[in-house]
């Protein structure tokens, strides 16, 4: 019954506004279905699923007026300014290696108000607009560098580990540098250092093993409750959602604690509930209260951990039980890595084997513990001896960190790609533990790490600028810049928004085929000279791949369901794949003609 409210809510999202009218349909017969079978909790259930999308608002789209704004950021109190009217309106605010949720000003502008750029909340728009409808907010704003404001100084900022350690606790990498951010990626424990689902669980375990201690040496709490169970959910209930709200009210932090709030509540009233209905019960409960939480890969990760870890947890037993588990758990991470990450240290397993405990029962309730005794008695102390711990550690194991040969893992792997070889993981981990499902998690491994022929480069096309992303120099059919916005792929030479300073000469002289123009009058007149215009929306970016000599073309701004439905982004890229592929050009000037 859950399962099929998630879908109705998940439905809703990826139906394509031409086809709502099917969706409708099929709610309406769900309906009509349950009145038959008489079946009322599943039909008070569905209409809960069915006001929570309503009251969601998911398939609101914003009027012109609305998105043009202007808008102004006012730095001093750090929200935001419009000459519109705007109500209730929320978005959320990229910073340096932070993001946070601001809103409208309701006091007096401030002196210093700089103009900014917002990307509204679209389901089907691009990046950035999509990332603002999945959290749930009316826009996304990245701020500019002058408004980015610095953070403030702790008399902490003293131990070179403590930007480190404030990023376990708070999950604020403001206070780190580029070098920083690879070695952490390098070494595979990016998930210790952004507040997640793992640190809840830090904070689970720490507020257990302190019920524990005082159900074991206080004789009045044993008397005031019946059973140890009412404790644990006194003291690590309201630590989860504490915990949660100070670190900023992540949604990974919110998702973990609502699990730790119904598993114990479920366990301290002796009900007998299969995990797999739990985790059911929370993923609905996240999307009653917004439905775009299902589009966040995020989400999705969550639970399947949950999931991961109760199956390793059942089907891992003897010696070396947290070994497997931690070598199963890296696997997994390495199988989500796999497209964005380039290199990774081979000591992975090893270095998350011995970190994950320390920060749990070490580096983190010191770190809090530290906060507390610098608010308290203005003194540090106690992460002073931390600090030279973690210093003498880091330089004794540097060397070997580096020497040892990195992994260089598949980067040109599709997400269908990706999805099957975890579900064959999970396929894997079901049967375990028997050998031939250990040799099969073994192979799946070395298909991660082996990767096929790569393509020769790989080539990024924005609006208003091209880059090359990676290229081998020992290939034919190199990128050949004939001018400063021309570029040419293969035989077709493309003009980035072309100037209109003698536009015309510099289309016959210089041989366009294609162009890429915002301005509608210089499009119409490179129409009448037979040029092929393409639009591409702000924010919108082309990715040209060359493999095995045939050209595959992508757009950030594609979404299709099962190639019937699709955008216009993906008409463009299918065009300008054909053209590539099978050109024919006009030998005496200009002019595309795709078959």
């Amino acid at each position: 019954m859950l399962l099929l409210n998630i879908c109705v809510l998940v439905g809703a999202l990826l139906t394509p506004p031409s086809l709502r009218w099917l969706y409708s349909t099929c709610i309406l017969l769900l309906c009509l279905y349950q009145i038959f079978r008489k079946d009322w909790l599943g039909l008070f259930i569905v209409t809960i699923s069915l006001v929570a999308l309503i009251s969601s608002n998911s398939w609101r789209e914003w009027t012109k007026n609305e998105v043009e704004g202007p808008f102004y950021w006012d730095v001093e109190q750090a929200c935001l300014r419009s000459d519109g009217e705007l109500e209730n309106f929320s978005l959320i605010v990229r910073d340096k290696g932070r993001s946070f949720e601001a809103g409208l000003c309701d006091r007096p502008a401030s002196s210093e108000l700089l103009p900014v750029r917002l990307n509204f909340a679209r389901l089907f728009g691009d990046y950035r607009e999509h990332l603002a409808y999945v959290k749930g907010v009316d826009a996304l704003l990245y701020l500019p560098k002058q408004a980015q404001q610095t953070p403030l100084p702790l008399k902490l900022d003293q131990y070179p580990s403590w930007r480190f350690a404030y990023s376990i606790i708070k999950g604020d990498r403001s206070r780190w540098d580029e070098r920083d951010r690879w070695l952490i990626n390098y070494l595979g424990i990016t998930h210790l250092f952004v507040v997640s689902g793992l640190h809840v669980g830090f904070v689970c375990m720490l507020a257990l093993a302190a019920s524990r201690l005082f159900w074991r040496f206080s004789r009045a709490l044993r008397q005031a409750f019946c059973h140890r169970a009412w404790l644990d959910w006194l003291m690590a209930v309201p630590a989860s959602f504490a915990y949660a709200y100070w670190s900023g009210l992540g949604e990974p932090a919110i998702r973990a604690a609502l699990m730790a709030l119904v598993f114990l509540t479920i366990r301290a009233t002796y009900h007998k509930v299969a995990l797999l209905h739990v985790l059911g019960f929370c993923a609905w409960l996240m999307l009653l209260q917004w439905p775009g939480r299902a589009l966040d890969p995020s989400f999705w990760l969550s639970f399947s951990f949950v999931l991961l870890i109760a199956l390793l947890l059942e089907r891992v037993k003897g010696r070396g039980r947290m070994l497997w588990m931690q070598c199963l758990m890296s696997f997994f991470a390495l199988l989500l890595t796999l497209g964005w990450q380039s290199s990774l240290s081979p000591l992975v397993v090893v270095i998350n084997l011995l970190l994950i405990p320390f920060v749990a029962f070490v580096w983190f309730p010191i770190s809090l513990i530290s906060l507390l005794e610098l608010s308290c008695c203005n003194t540090s102390y106690l992460y002073g001896y931390l600090d030279s711990v973690l210093l003498w550690s880091y330089e004794w194991i540097e060397a070997p960190l580096y020497q040892v040969m990195a992994i260089t893992p598949n980067h040109e792997v599709m997400a269908w790609v990706k999805l099957t070889m975890i579900g064959l993981g999970f396929w894997g981990v079901y049967w375990l533990p028997s050998r031939r499902s250990l040799g099969f998690l073994m192979l799946l491994l070395l298909a991660a790490l082996l990767s096929p022929l790569t393509p020769e480069w790989t080539f990024q096309w924005y609006k208003d600028r091209y880059q090359v992303v990676s290229w081998n120099r020992d290939v034919d059919g190199q990128v050949a810049f004939n001018a400063p916005t021309v570029v040419r792929l293969g035989e077709a030479k493309i003009a980035l928004n072309p100037t209109k300073e003698a536009l015309a000469e510099r289309a016959l002289v210089e041989g366009w085929h294609i162009a890429v123009v915002d301005n509608e009058e210089r499009a119409n007149l490179l129409r009448a000279m037979q040029v092929n215009v393409l639009s591409m929306r702000e924010g919108e970016r082309l990715s040209f791949y060359l493999d095995a000599e045939r050209w595959r073309v992508e757009s950030s701004d594609c979404y299709q369901i099962l190639n019937l439905v699709k955008t216009v982004a993906c008409e463009h890229a299918e065009w300008l794949e054909s053209v590539l592929n099978y050109p024919q050009f006009d030998t005496g000037g200009l002019g595309v003609r795709a078959f």
